[in-house]
């Protein structure tokens, strides 16, 4: 999900408002998040809509929808905190040795052995101009920056055991001895990648705990998992005016944004959600503009 409405009526200042946060949210969406306040008899008061206290909204739905904009103002806060801590330590994070380097393209998701990631989590996309140990020239022209899956330091153990329980072949004496100096040679470079991954490793962890990193990461998650409960106790409220409907609109689209983006034009119950859920919010927004 990415970072950066609402029960109250914004203050007229430069302050950032509840609609461009949620916009943030939803960069690629087409909602526009209605802004309202409760009066003191629990009655939505929005000026732009001309709504009177003799229109109110359900006074749960207004308390749960404040929630869920604060939870959305948490979880931006903690995705800024960590995009900060990789500015932070860009520099100081190691690149892997070229040794360890695997498939390249790994940004795309397309392997299950895992990745060079950045502080952070992130996939490294990483210059190839001077990886020329084992990229030959015409693909580093062809792919100037790419991520790459790694070698780790338990795979490469689990490969010296077997390479080290092989029995060399050969149907002369000559293909034996082949075998053999290549059984050598293949111990040999597994060795040096233990040791290599094994550095690699320990440095990478030593800077995500001196950095706060993975601290960070997981004050991510806990935002997200709040905003994600908030958005279900919008959901559980009834609604009972437009703007209500246009609450629950912004709390789904923020937190089902990517699916409903996927399904909008699916002739399926799923695409028929996502266009009606859409559409609240439209109606909602130029309601409310």
């Amino acid at each position: 999900m990415d970072v950066k409405s609402c029960t109250k009526v914004a203050a007229a200042d430069n302050t950032v408002s509840r609609r461009a946060l949620l916009l943030g949210f939803t960069a690629a969406s087409a909602i526009t998040v209605v802004a309202v306040a409760p009066n003191a008899q629990g009655a939505v008061v929005s000026p732009e809509l001309g709504i009177s206290g003799d229109q109110a909204e359900n006074p749960e739905l207004i308390t749960a929808y404040e929630r869920f904009y604060e939870a959305c103002a948490e979880l931006k806060d903690a995705k800024d905190r960590l995009e900060w801590l990789a500015d932070e330590w860009r520099h100081q994070w190691p690149l892997a040795p070229e040794e360890l380097l695997l498939g390249a393209n790994a940004q795309d998701g397309r392997y299950i052995l895992p990745a060079e990631r950045d502080i952070i989590g992130r996939y490294l996309v990483r210059d190839t101009s001077d990886l020329t140990k084992r990229l030959a020239p015409k693909f580093r022209r062809e792919n100037r920056k790419t991520c790459f899956v790694l070698r780790t330091a338990d795979e490469e153990r689990d490969l010296l055991k077997r390479w080290v329980q092989s029995k060399p072949t050969g149907r002369t004496e000559k293909a034996l001895e082949r075998n053999r100096a290549y059984k050598i040679k293949a111990i040999q470079e597994c060795e040096l990648r233990i040791q290599l991954a094994e550095q690699y490793e320990a440095e990478t962890a030593r800077l995500r705990e001196v950095s706060g990193a993975d601290a960070a990461r997981q004050s991510v998650r806990d935002a997200d998992a709040r905003l994600r409960k908030a958005a279900d106790d919008v959901s559980k409220c009834e609604a009972r005016t437009l703007i209500g409907l246009g609450m629950k609109a912004d709390a789904l689209t923020v937190t089902a944004g990517e699916l409903l983006k996927l399904t909008k034009s699916d002739a399926t119950p799923l695409g028929q959600l996502s266009r009606f859920v859409t559409s609240v919010a439209e109606v909602a927004g130029r309601a409310s503009a």
